[in-house]
C-alpha cells in the first residue's frame, strides 16, 4: 500500500504515453522508497534523489514491451561523484538487467533485453565494496541530481546515441599501485623472473571487453598479455600474445603459467601453459620471455580426451614448477585437481596425470616449490565446505587454500596447509572468480590475484578483471603461508627509477588517455594518444605517470624517440602543474629530438609524460650533458646554408642570443 497514490498517478501518466509510443520522462517524485520508506528523499525543485544504501528503490512502469521500448537514458545535472550506483530494468518473469553508473558519468544508458515486459525501473546505491564511507568509515547517502530520465522507443533510440564515459585511473596522481595496469583488463596472474626482471602474464579480458559482449564469458579470449617490472611500481607493457596465430588449433586461452629453464646451448627456454578454454591444457614456448613465440604442438597438451582425466571437470588452469632437481612439474584441472611430471622438452608428459588431494576444488591450480616442499594451491568452490576433514580451520567460499608435499605424486601424501587469501568480496573488493600467483623476488613474496575494481572506472560492469599485487609473508623455513590482506594501495617501490637510460614509454605507473600500438618487435609498445574504454570520446591529451625518478642533478636535457605530428611536455610531481619543457614531433620517420631545461634537476620526482596530438612515443632518457657528441661552432660561423631548429621549422640564419642547438646540414650543434 506504500506510496500509492503516487503509484497510480505514475501508472495512469505511462498508460497514456504508451497508447501513443512515445518517449516516457520518469520523474523524480514518483520513485518509490520501499525499504519501510526509510530515507530517500526525492526534492522536485532541484529534481534530485538521494539514496541510502541498499535501499530499494525503483519507478514502477507498469506493462511495457521491450520490442517497443528499448533503451533508459539518463542525463545528470551534476557528476555522479559515488561508487556503485546501480540501475537496473526488472521484467515480468523476475529476470533482471543490470549496470553500474561510472562515478564521474554525467550521463548513463541501460539497454533493456529484448522480448520482455518491463515493470520496474530500478535504482540504489549497491556499495557493497564500502567504496562510499565517510571519515569513520560510515556508509553516506548518495544524492544524485537528474537533468532527465527517458525510457526510448526503438524510433527515438535507433536515432540517438548515449552519451560517452568518463574515464578514470584508479592510480594516476593518487600514489596508488593496483591495478598493476590502469588501461587493460587481465586476470589469472602468472611470473616468471629473468635478467632481473619479473614477468607477469595474465587472461586478456579486454579482448572480450572490446568484443562488446553483455558479460565476461571468455569465449572471445585468444591473447595473453604481457608486462614487467624491477622496481615493482613502474610496468612496462609488453602487449599481447596472439596465441590464436600462433596456435590456431585452439578453442581459446586463459590462465596462463610461466616457468623458464637453461637450455644445453646457454639460451633460455620459456613454456607458457594455457587453458584451450574448459576443454585443455596447452603449451607456447620461446627463448625470450616476450617472444615470438612458437607452438610445439598441433593440439593440447592434455584434454578431455585423455583416458585417465575423462570426466573429471575441465582440464583447464594449469600451474608449473620447476623443482632444485631441474624437474618440472604441471598441475591443472577443475572439480578434481591433477599433477603429472613433465620430459624435459616441457611439451610432453614423463608419465600419466595423478590425482591431487584437493577438497571443494573449483579451479585456478598453481605449484610453487619452497625449501625441499612442493606447495599446490588452488581455489576452492562457492560452496560452505561441510564436511571438512582435512584438519584445520575450513576454508571460505572462493578462496585460496594450499596443500605441501614431499612425494607429489602420491596422492596421499598432501597436507593441508591453510587458507591464505580470501575471496577480494570479503576484504571489501568486490566479489569475483579467485585466482593467485605467488612469487618470491628479490628477497620478498608477492601474491598477484584479480579483481573488479578497474571496471566502473571504464564504464563496464560485465565481469572484466585487473591484476592486484600486495606482500605476503610466507615462513620458507616451515613452510607456511600467512594469510594475505588484499589493498588497494599494493607495494612500494624496490628501487628508484633510473632517467638517465633509456626508459620505454610503454612504461608507467599509470596512465590516463593512452593506448599502445605493437611494434614489429615482439614485446616492443609504442604510446599514442587514445581511450582503451569503447564508450569514451578520444580525448585531447594522454599522461604517462612514473614515479621515483632518482635525478643527481646534472640532468637538463630530455630525449624522446617520436614520429607523427604532435609533442610531449614533461612535468614534475603534480599534472597540473606547468611544462618544464616541450618536444615536437614532426614527420613520419623516427627521430631523436631534444628539448632543456634552464637548470638541472635533482632529487627524487614522479614524472609526467604529456601526449598531445597524432604523436608515436617510442622512448625517453635524460642526458646530462647536452653538448655529448654535439659540434659546437662560434658565433662568427652563423652563415650556413640549411638551419632548423630543434622543432622543425626552418631559419634563414642563427639568431643572436644565449648558446642554443640547432640543426645545421642534418647535424645537431651547439652555437654560442
Amino acid at each position: 500500500m506504500k506510496r500509492m497514490l503516487n503509484v497510480l498517478v505514475l501508472l495512469l501518466a505511462l498508460t497514456s504515453s504508451v497508447k501513443a509510443a512515445e518517449d516516457i520522462s520518469l520523474s523524480v517524485s514518483d520513485i518509490v522508497f520501499d525499504w519501510g520508506g526509510w530515507g530517500g528523499v526525492s526534492n522536485a525543485n532541484e529534481n534530485s534523489i538521494t539514496f541510502p544504501n541498499w535501499a530499494n528503490n525503483y519507478w514502477n512502469v507498469a506493462q511495457l514491451s521491450t520490442d517497443e521500448y528499448t533503451r533508459l537514458d539518463m542525463e545528470f545535472a551534476q557528476p555522479v561523484n559515488y561508487y556503485r550506483m546501480v540501475v537496473k530494468a526488472v521484467y515480468s518473469d523476475n529476470e533482471e538487467t543490470e549496470s553500474v553508473i561510472v562515478y564521474g558519468a554525467s550521463s548513463h544508458s541501460l539497454k533493456f533485453e529484448k522480448g520482455k515486459t518491463l515493470v520496474k525501473i530500478v535504482m540504489f546505491q549497491g556499495d557493497w565494496e564500502g567504496l562510499n564511507n565517510d571519515d569513520n568509515g560510515e556508509g553516506v547517502t548518495a544524492k544524485i541530481y537528474f537533468e532527465h530520465i527517458t525510457i526510448l522507443t526503438k524510433e527515438s533510440a535507433d536515432h540517438s546515441t548515449p552519451k560517452n564515459t568518463v574515464v578514470r585511473s584508479p592510480k594516476l596522481g593518487t600514489g596508488l599501485a593496483n591495478p598493476l595496469l590502469d588501461f587493460q583488463f587481465c586476470a589469472d596472474p602468472t611470473a616468471v623472473e629473468y635478467n632481473g626482471r619479473l614477468y607477469v602474464y595474465g587472461t586478456n579480458d579486454h579482448q572480450q571487453y572490446e568484443a562488446e559482449t553483455e558479460s565476461n564469458t571468455y569465449e572471445r579470449i585468444k591473447t595473453l598479455v604481457m608486462m614487467s617490472t624491477d622496481d615493482m611500481v613502474n610496468w612496462t607493457y609488453h602487449g599481447l600474445i596472439p596465441v590464436a596465430s600462433i596456435a590456431p588449433w585452439i578453442i581459446a586461452s586463459w590462465a596462463p603459467s610461466i616457468i623458464s629453464q637453461q637450455q644445453s646451448d646457454g639460451s633460455t627456454l620459456f613454456s607458457l601453459y594455457f587453458s584451450n578454454s574448459g576443454w585443455g591444457t596447452g603449451v607456447i614456448q620461446a627463448k625470450s620471455p616476450v617472444g615470438p613465440w612458437t607452438s610445439p604442438l598441433n593440439t593440447s597438451l592434455i584434454d578431455g580426451n585423455n583416458e585417465t582425466v575423462k570426466g573429471s571437470g575441465a582440464i583447464f588452469d594449469p600451474g608449473a614448477v620447476i623443482d632444485d632437481n631441474g624437474d618440472a612439474w604441471l598441475t591443472f584441472g577443475n572439480s578434481q585437481g591433477w599433477i603429472a611430471k613433465l620430459n624435459p622438452d616441457l611439451h610432453s608428459f614423463a608419465q600419466e596425470p595423478v590425482k591431487l588431494l584437493s577438497p571443494y576444488h573449483f579451479e585456478a591450480n598453481e605449484l610453487n616449490y619452497i625449501n625441499g616442499t612442493y606447495v599446490y594451491t588452488y581455489n576452492n568452490d562457492w560452496s560452505d565446505h561441510t564436511p571438512w576433514t582435512w584438519g584445520g580451520e575450513k576454508p571460505t567460499v572462493c578462496s585460496m587454500t594450499y596443500f605441501t608435499s614431499k612425494t607429489p605424486l602420491v596422492t596421499d601424501s598432501w597436507t593441508y596447509g591453510g587458507n591464505y587469501f580470501k575471496n577480494p568480496g570479503e576484504n571489501h573488493l568486490g566479489y569475483t572468480n579467485n585466482h593467485t600467483h605467488l612469487h618470491k623476488y628479490q628477497g620478498k613474496w608477492y601474491i598477484f590475484y584479480q579483481t573488479n575494481l578497474l571496471e566502473p572506472l571504464l564504464g563496464s560492469n560485465a565481469g572484466f578483471r585487473c591484476i592486484f599485487a600486495d606482500e605476503i609473508e610466507v615462513d620458507e623455513k616451515n613452510v607456511v603461508i600467512h594469510e594475505c590482506i588484499p589493498t588497494r594501495k599494493g607495494v612500494s617501490a624496490i628501487k628508484n627509477l633510473n632517467p638517465y637510460i633509456v626508459q620505454s614509454a610503454a612504461t608507467s605507473s599509470a596512465t590516463l588517455g593512452i593506448l599502445y600500438q605493437q611494434t614489429a618487435e615482439a614485446g616492443h609498445m609504442v604510446a599514442t594518444v587514445g581511450t582503451p574504454c569503447i564508450t569514451a570520446e578520444m580525448p585531447t591529451e594522454g599522461i604517462i605517470e612514473l614515479r621515483n625518478a632518482e635525478f643527481s642533478g646534472n640532468a637538463n636535457t630530455l630525449k624522446c624517440r617520436l614520429k607523427g605530428d604532435g609533442s610531449v611536455s614533461l612535468r614534475l610531481d603534480d599534472k597540473d602543474s606547468a611544462d618544464i619543457m616541450t618536444i615536437t614531433s614532426m614527420g613520419d620517420d623516427w627521430q631523436d629530438r631534444i628539448a632543456t631545461t634552464t637548470s638541472s634537476l635533482s632529487g627524487t620526482h614522479t614524472i609526467y609524460l604529456i601526449l598531445k596530438g597524432n604523436v608515436q612515443f617510442d622512448t625517453w632518457q635524460f642526458v646530462g650533458d647536452p653538448m655529448d657528441g654535439i659540434n659546437t661552432l662560434p658565433s662568427d660561423k652563423r652563415q650556413v646554408e640549411r638551419i632548423y631548429d630543434l622543432q622543425g621549422h626552418s631559419l634563414s640564419s642563427i639568431p643572436q642570443g644565449s648558446p642554443s642547438l640547432y640543426i645545421v646540414n642534418g647535424k645537431k650543434q651547439l652555437f654560442k
